[in-house]
């Protein structure tokens, strides 16, 4: 069987940014040839798309990384090119399929963001996925979803049948995991001259939530004076400008750090030199970092919303979403309690050893073939 995949945000340009569902479709891209080497996958691609063992790679030449650009391409370009090669079975790995496919197709939906938290979004991007997502489930003649949160939405929402729902959970990847002490120090000293940091991970966009993350690390410096600074990594989404505001009309421009965009091969170091990782998302569909984070044994505090329950299990605490309070009392209970973190650490580490991202590629591979032998 020859497979395609939609692969247009895999992308090794230094000017890239690449975040969750970037990463599912990369790692899908890896994993595949060896989790079902009888197919043949076909990974339609974008220009500056990093190179994949053992799969046959369509460029385009359109910089397929500029949502104008990229709305045209899988709605029209993805579907000459996937008749032109011959493809069996079209996969869309990020939400959307083309409007006209009529052959064997799947869908991965991540989220329905647009909405649920429609205003955390620029408007023409949610009005267009609303339209896209809605149709490409209605195309698709199996869905993947993320997480039992995501495929509870698409029922709810767009009157999906539960069976036509696979629920595969994304994995972590190895380089995800404890780093020695040494190692630590060195890294530490270099990034914060040796102080002590929380840590947030993820593109800077209103569902996110890092407002309330600032105003809790407030919080614990005028109430329990702790000595950490607030690392905030990730690249600069949309409608963000008010965070830099925030901070400043706080007084916290020397204790937080707006860190952008780090690579991903430094980033298992940030993950092990922090002291509590904070990920109060108003909504996700599935939530990677969190995992990250558990992998490389770093206690978690995340909001008791959507998949972010699914993922953390009693693996992290949970908190009320959108209470810097609560948000607070749920860093401080870590840094103040030895017992507590040795305890997230090791369920962490546990409860992140279960998801990988081979488990993820046999399913998605299985997904295929019923798709287009039946059960």
């Amino acid at each position: 069987m020859r497979v395609g995949l939609s692969a247009y945000l895999a992308h090794q340009g230094s000017d890239y940014r690449s975040a969750g569902v970037s990463i599912y479709t990369e790692q899908l891209l890896r994993r595949l040839p060896a989790a079902a080497p009888q197919n043949r996958y076909v990974a339609f691609v974008g220009p500056d798309a990093p190179p994949f063992d053992d799969v046959e790679r369509v460029q385009t030449r359109f910089p397929t990384y500029r949502p104008e650009i990229r709305i045209g391409w899988e709605q029209t370009g993805l579907l000459v090119e996937a008749a032109r090669h011959r493809v069996d079975l079209l996969h869309g790995t990020v939400n959307v399929l083309p409007a006209f496919r009529r052959k064997p197709s799947v869908v991965t939906i991540h989220d329905l963001s647009f909405l649920t938290t429609p205003r955390t979004l620029p408007r023409a991007k949610a009005q267009y996925l609303r339209y896209a997502v809605r149709l490409s489930a209605r195309v698709a003649q199996r869905i993947i979803a993320v997480s039992r949160s995501t495929k509870s939405d698409l029922v709810d929402s767009f009157g999906v049948r539960p069976e036509k729902i696979d629920v595969i959970y994304p994995g972590v990847d190895e380089r995800f995991h404890p780093r020695c002490d040494e190692e630590k120090t060195t890294f530490r000293t270099a990034l914060t001259e040796g102080r002590p940091y929380i840590l947030h991970v993820g593109t800077l966009q209103p569902r996110k939530n890092v407002d309330i993350l600032i105003r809790a690390f407030a919080r614990l410096k005028a109430q329990a004076g702790i000595p950490h600074l607030l690392l905030l990594a990730g690249a600069r989404g949309w409608m963000y400008d008010n965070l830099f505001r925030m901070v400043a009309d706080l007084g916290l421009q020397a204790d937080v750090r707006f860190a952008d965009y780090v690579a991903p091969a430094d980033l298992p170091l940030w993950y092990n030199c922090a002291d509590v990782f904070a990920y109060p998302s108003a909504f996700e569909g599935f939530g990677l970092p969190v995992l990250e984070a558990m992998a490389c044994g770093l206690p978690v505090v995340t909001s008791a919303s959507s998949s972010l329950l699914e993922v953390a299990g009693d693996a992290a605490i949970t908190v009320e979403p959108g209470s810097d309070e609560a948000l607070a009392q749920g860093v401080g209970r870590i840094l103040n309690d030895e017992r507590l973190r040795q305890r997230l650490r090791s369920a962490g580490l546990q409860r992140a050893s279960d998801w990988t991202w081979d488990v993820t590629a046999r399913a998605t591979a299985e997904v295929y073939r019923r798709t287009v032998q039946g059960p």
